[in-house]
């Protein structure tokens, strides 16, 4: 239950550190947003009792006009560290989200433990007491490529149906409990918000191992038409690169040669959606049998 609440625990969360912030300088918070603005990266990272626990860089950043990350500028006073670590440590604990009820029990509520530790980052490395910018660098991307080893193989799918249950035996006895709990929660209809059963695999939890805000660094689109424009350059060995016609690509000549509309969503008609489903049952069943002739002769 801790893990399918932890993404809307963390949402929360980043709007009470803007309130508490606001409230901090006596502000509204649409004035804080004209002033400053709060950026953060995340990772989450599961711990070996299998609960998730999250490690994040929060910055603060001026609230410039232009929102591309080159234009980051430092927030003007009295918007420092220490006000951001004091908002956090007032902030954080007062953050919760209600349980769904379960079995008629009494209400619960998930909320951040006393786990909280934060630090100033800072350039200069020979402070006692902080991290250089290198050290969190190193800090994140150890959680960002850290895999779950620890639970063995077997998670590396969605669960199905109820057969799949069977085939846990290569986890630790610890986690198998842990996706067989998300599995029967996952059936009761007061838990259906939280689809546990489609997350069942990931103990629950159905978050993205990596997240941020929109300007706290660059866009990985951007990154990707970065790596596009370098191969192209590679390929024209650093000349000018050519399309598919051997035309160069800085030509301002363009043909259309279609335009596009939409159209729906959905199927069309019954038997589409029919086809669409009988297609999908025998995927299913194709990868059910692959599966079973696996561990046939892996035994």
């Amino acid at each position: 239950m801790w893990n399918a609440l932890a993404p809307e625990l963390w949402r929360r969360t980043t709007i009470a550190i803007q309130r508490a912030l606001a409230r901090q300088v006596g502000l509204d918070e649409a004035t804080l947003r004209q002033v400053v603005r709060v950026s953060y990266a995340k990772v989450a990272e599961f711990q070996r009792r299998g609960a998730i626990h999250f490690h994040a860089v929060i910055r603060l950043d001026a609230a410039t006009d232009c929102r591309c990350p080159g234009c980051l500028a430092p927030p003007p006073q009295p918007f420092t560290a220490a006000l951001l670590e004091d908002t956090l440590r007032q902030a954080v604990p007062a953050v919760r989200v209600p349980c769904p009820p379960v079995d008629g029990g009494p209400d619960r509520y998930a909320r951040w433990g006393e786990q909280l530790d934060v630090r100033n980052i800072t350039s200069d490395s020979d402070q006692a007491g902080e991290l250089s910018a290198e050290q969190v660098a190193g800090y994140i991307a150890k959680y960002a490529t850290k895999a779950t080893e620890s639970f063995g193989s077997g998670l590396d799918r969605r669960l199905t149906d109820a057969d799949d249950l069977e085939h846990l035996d290569k986890l630790p006895a610890h986690v198998a409990e842990l996706v067989r709990a998300c599995w029967e929660l996952g059936g009761r209809p007061e838990l259906d918000s939280l689809r546990l059963r489609a997350w069942a695999h990931m103990l629950g939890f159905g978050g993205h191992w990596s997240t941020k805000s929109r300007r706290y660094s660059t866009t990985f689109t951007a990154l990707r038409r970065a790596r596009v424009a370098f191969a192209k350059r590679r390929r024209a060995h650093d000349g000018i690169p050519l399309d598919a016609w051997d035309r160069p690509e800085d030509d301002q000549a363009v043909i259309v040669v279609a335009s596009w509309v939409y159209v729906g969503a959905g199927y069309g008609t019954e038997g589409e959606r029919w086809l669409a489903l009988s297609a999908a049952a025998r995927a299913r069943e194709q990868r059910r049998v692959a599966w079973e002739e696996l561990r046939t002769m892996t035994a």
